[in-house]
């Protein structure tokens, strides 16, 4: 029989007293026949012990929190920060207050980024398929005839969640490079020497990615693994049918969607306006500005029903995201657009979480006291409190040890975002009434007092527009969904006409698409590359 390194097979994870407990020879001279035997027949224990700290390394793995490519450059190595900063390639976020420069105009104007030769391109092809790899790592062992002969519901739900990390992985390339008509390369088990595939048709890639999370979402529920409020990033039927609705919608199966938000929609809830919105809490001894993380669902998770998928600190949370869109943190500043700002109606709570007129100057909390002597910044207009915090999560107000502003949750999918993705698929198909749906989420955001009909920005619009326009204003700097809702709806950026913009430049949708890396280029020579 061949020998098989528990290094290929189980990557390590299985210690030497678990070969002990399972009573089979040690781990350099175990087959591969041995350990699939051990899993057709094993009960729950015998499951866990084997593929345990492997399956658990899916959860880990949607949060990636080491470097992509072995740099560290916080705006393009880490996963937290490929969620986010595509959105400063749109029209709705406004990088910085001052015209930027560097890095940060690449960024802000997209300038090269997509070419195959830019090193901030790489990442997000790496990011896709370290996602794919962890997957058919489980594969090489949880195959459908083993599952099905066990029947053992840990084997049900280690297999669900291999399902579910290739299909996201496979849903954040297609996001990326994806185009009409080309996929990428699918690969569905792990090999040292990986025989290169070349792009499979975006029909193709969007129906196995749709299959994948399907089975992902019947295998959980076999396994009697359930909807949680999120905080530790785990694998559930949240998670997989929100990645169902999401790739449903790119493949435009507007029946699936719908069916997939409904069941978001279920089980989780929406945050009401204390839990929403941002508010200064000053502090006794004249400190002007303190917004406490633990205040709201934004920046604490214990405090939003609505979270699918997130981390709190402990877990990881808001690394990257914290960095970008906190000013608080270290002076970056993500703010609004003025044309966006100016169609969010003064009755919608969700306004609250942007500052028209310029904040001024601010001052972080030092080791030597809080707003007293730490780095002072100057905070222009139209800037974004939605996940502001000086006062991290359990601190108080003092000196960074005590403030602990780092301490801070990250939500990275939100149940508002159902209501959104159903609503668009019922316009979209005459499926079911869009107003019917967007008016929920409405009515939430401003206290029963709008719907669609009286919403004064809505005035004329289409229901598909209407559900545009809700996205753009409700998910606004979250998971760079703008960049990949421009790219789906084939919208441009386009800045003209803002006063808030520092370029009045214009990037079509066509021109969103990411090349494929040039080191796929060498190494695949059935790649096809985009334009």
């Amino acid at each position: 029989m061949k020998k098989y390194l528990i290094a290929l097979s189980l990557v390590g994870l299985v210690t030497t007293s678990c070969y002990e407990k399972l009573n089979i020879t040690p781990p350099n001279a175990i087959t591969n026949e041995q350990v699939l035997e051990l899993l057709k027949n094993g009960n729950d224990e015998t499951v866990t012990t084997i593929m345990g700290a492997l399956a658990d390394g899916l959860n880990a793995e949607f949060k990636h929190t080491g470097s992509l490519n072995g740099w560290s450059n916080e705006y393009y190595t880490y996963a937290q920060a490929l969620d986010v900063n595509r959105s400063f390639a749109g029209n709705d976020m406004v990088l910085s207050a001052q015209p930027p420069t560097g890095d940060d105009l690449a960024m802000y104007n997209f300038t090269g980024l997509r070419t195959s030769d830019n090193v901030t391109n790489e990442p997000f092809w790496i990011r896709g398929y370290d996602l794919v790899q962890a997957a058919n790592k489980v594969f090489n062992l949880l195959t459908d005839e083993l599952v099905a002969a066990n029947g053992n519901v840990k084997l049900k739900e280690y297999q669900g969640r291999a399902y579910l990390t290739r299909a996201y992985g496979y849903l954040f390339l297609m996001e990326n490079y994806g185009t009409d008509e080309l996929g990428v390369p699918i690969y569905t088990r792990y090999t040292l020497a990986q025989e290169v595939q070349a792009r499979a048709s975006a029909a193709a890639t969007f129906d196995s990615i749709i299959l994948w999370t399907k089975k992902a979402v019947s295998l959980f529920e076999a396994a009697g693994i359930g909807y949680t409020q999120n905080v530790n990033g785990d694998l559930n039927l949240g998670v997989a049918n929100y990645v169902l609705a999401r790739a449903a919608l790119w493949k435009q199966d507007w029946a699936t969607a719908i069916t997939a938000c409904d069941k978001l929609i279920a089980n989780y809830s929406l945050m009401n306006e204390q839990q929403y919105v941002a508010r200064n809490e000053p502090g006794e001894s004249g400190e002007k500005y303190v917004y406490y993380a633990e205040s709201r669902g934004f920046t604490n998770l214990k405090a939003n029903p609505e979270c699918i998928m997130g981390w709190d600190n402990a877990n990881k949370g808001r690394e990257s995201a914290n960095y970008w869109l906190n000013f608080m943190a270290n002076g970056k500043q993500a703010r609004i657009d003025n044309r966006l700002y100016e169609k969010i109606a003064d009755q919608d709570y969700r306004k609250a979480n942007f500052q028209k007129a310029a904040f001024g100057k601010f001052i972080a909390p030092s080791t030597n006291g809080f707003a007293t002597d730490g780095s002072e910044y100057d905070i222009g207009s139209y800037i974004n409190l939605k996940f502001a915090a000086n006062v991290g999560i359990g601190g108080k107000i003092g000196n960074t040890t005590v403030s602990q502003p780092g301490i801070i949750d990250y939500s990275l999918f939100r149940v508002s975002e159902a209501y959104l993705m159903k609503a668009e698929a019922q316009a979209q198909s005459g499926q079911g009434d869009p107003k019917a749906t967007l008016n929920i989420l409405i009515s939430a955001r401003t206290n029963g007092a709008l719907d669609c009909d009286s919403y004064p920005s809505m005035s004329g619009m289409s229901a598909l527009d209407m559900v545009k326009l809700q996205t753009r204003i409700e998910m606004w700097g979250e998971h760079s969904l703008e960049f990949y809702n421009n790219r789906r709806w084939k919208v441009n950026v386009d800045r003209s006409g803002s006063t808030v913009h520092h370029t009045a430049g214009q990037i079509p949708y066509a021109q969103l698409v990411l090349q494929i890396p040039q080191q796929e280029i060498n190494t695949n020579n059935l790649i096809v590359q985009n334009p």
